[in-house]
């Protein structure tokens, strides 16, 4: 991954890139998802910021080291703290993945253009034994 570059779109424009087909969306949603290794490796590198989307009570339970709550159920009111700064991604954090393909389409709808969603949640991360604080 050090020489790999994320450059993420919503995925109706990466169907239309891909497959000149925006009806598969859906099929590239799944594409857009990143594993917790590649996060890992990201993180390492300074390259993301992780947006945690569960409830604060779930937050506060555990999360990914260096990630912020923006709850789902308040993205629409709390999307503005979220600072892009060029050349980092924003890593959305659900408890499945599902959560954040939606919140994901939300802030490209806002301008936010490098998104990526960690591959089933913070679900996945604990089945990876990976740790959480």
């Amino acid at each position: 991954l050090s020489n790999s570059i994320y450059s993420v779109i919503s995925p109706e424009g990466c169907a239309s890139i891909l497959w000149k087909d925006v009806s598969k969306s859906n099929e590239a949603a799944e594409a857009m998802k990143i594993t917790a290794q590649d996060l890992i490796n990201l993180t390492n590198q300074d390259k993301v910021k992780l947006i945690d989307l569960r409830p604060a009570a779930d937050f506060d339970d555990g999360h990914i080291t260096g990630s912020t709550n923006i709850p789902f159920a308040n993205l629409d009111d709390r999307a503005h703290e979220i600072k892009q700064n060029e050349g980092m991604s924003l890593v959305l954090i659900c408890e499945t993945g599902s959560q954040s393909a939606n919140a994901g389409e939300k802030l490209q709808n806002l301008g936010y253009k490098d998104t990526l969603i960690l591959s089933g949640g913070i679900n996945n991360w604990r089945m990876d034994n990976l740790p959480l604080i």
